[in-house]
């Protein structure tokens, strides 16, 4: 299915991503073919998060503060009990925003690098979802594919025996209906390449097999193979190993859903893994100083909450975009543990000291 259009909010960050991403590969494909899309993936990961640095360090330094005023903000809670009348509450919610302002401290600016990787997370699932419109390269291969393709003497008789289950007007077809109307003009005869390179981008490896070889379930089923001229199958052949080259990664196709079966389920079962243990770094200290239990019991549901959301999240999003959390978060347990072992040092360390 063809993605829709992301909107006012995540289109434009889809477009400046995809541009990001394309001068990234610009760089990393003439080095290698091979693995070259989730290499730029990587690259581009670490670029988003070298940039977020100094908001990085800042939230720390925010959560230090905090963790310094703990005695203090445990006194007004203590103060006030276990409370549930609205106007103490109110009171009690007043003093400690007191307390924030005096020290100018926010107590929210922790979850800014949270808030502003998901935005960046939902584009990219746009731009994996249509990266030809986006990668200048593999629109190019793409392009190659569906003119070479049509080439091919009756080049639809091989398409027909799944291409009902992608193409149709709204991409939505009935079980078994067939409609080659979106990709080929039913007066002229000639392909749609804007539609034909969209459905090229969403066929499946089983069906690429079938389009090359053949349904084995319907041996009179024409293919690619039997239908091309020596010198067309090879260059289709070229392209289609190229293809490949550019999208797969360690041999996952970072442009398909990860879904829930192997080698796939790898991609979540990773994303939650590293989740877990960036949000265990990042906890970890607050819980060591903080009395307030059930603030601590909070951070511990959070803690498994959301690596398990971020895991539904890359089963059905594009394999590219699992990568790039993955990535992110190993990148920000390093980052979490060196700012531990100074959060550690400065908590430890009398401000007179200083």
């Amino acid at each position: 299915m063809i993605q829709k259009d992301p909107g006012v909010i995540v289109g434009p960050i889809a477009q400046f991503m995809g541009w990001i991403i394309d001068f990234v590969f610009n760089v990393v494909y003439p080095f290698t073919e091979k693995n070259s899309l989730g290499i730029s993936i990587i690259v581009l990961t670490l670029i988003i998060r070298f940039i977020m640095l100094p908001l990085a360090f800042k939230s720390q330094k925010s959560m230090m503060a905090m963790q310094r005023l703990n005695p203090e903000m445990d006194k007004i809670k203590k103060k006030y009990g276990d409370t549930k009348d609205p106007e103490l509450t109110k009171k009690m919610n007043v003093e400690l925003q007191a307390l924030y302002a005096k020290h100018k401290i926010n107590p929210l600016s922790g979850c800014l690098p949270l808030i502003i990787q998901m935005p960046i997370f939902v584009a990219l699932i746009n731009v994996f979802n249509q990266s030809f419109m986006y990668i200048s390269k593999l629109k190019s291969v793409y392009a190659s594919l569906a003119e070479t393709i049509t080439k091919v003497p009756h080049w639809t008789g091989a398409f027909m025996q799944f291409l009902g289950a992608h193409v149709t007007t709204d991409m939505k077809p009935p079980k078994g209906s067939f409609d080659i109307a979106p990709i080929v003009d039913a007066v002229t005869g000639a392909a749609d390449y804007t539609n034909f390179i969209k459905y090229l981008n969403k066929i499946t490896p089983s069906e690429w097999t079938m389009l090359f070889n053949g349904n084995p379930a319907n041996p009179d089923a024409s293919s690619i193979n039997a239908l091309a001229s020596p010198e067309l199958l090879n260059q289709i052949q070229a392209l289609y190993t190229q293809k490949n080259n550019i999208e797969v990664f360690l041999g996952l196709n970072t442009l398909e859903n990860a879904g829930f079966l192997w080698p796939g389920i790898i991609i979540p079962v990773l994303t939650v893994l590293t989740s877990v243990l960036s949000s265990w770094l990042s906890m970890k200290q607050q819980a060591q100083t903080s009395k307030d239990q059930s603030a601590v019991m909070q951070q511990r549901i959070m803690m498994v909450i959301m690596p398990l959301m971020m895991g539904f999240f890359t089963v059905n999003a594009p394999i590219g975009t699992g990568i790039y959390w993955i990535t992110s978060s190993v990148f920000q347990v390093l980052q979490q543990w060196i700012m531990n072992k100074r959060m550690k040092t400065d908590l430890t360390t009398p401000k007179e000291a200083k």
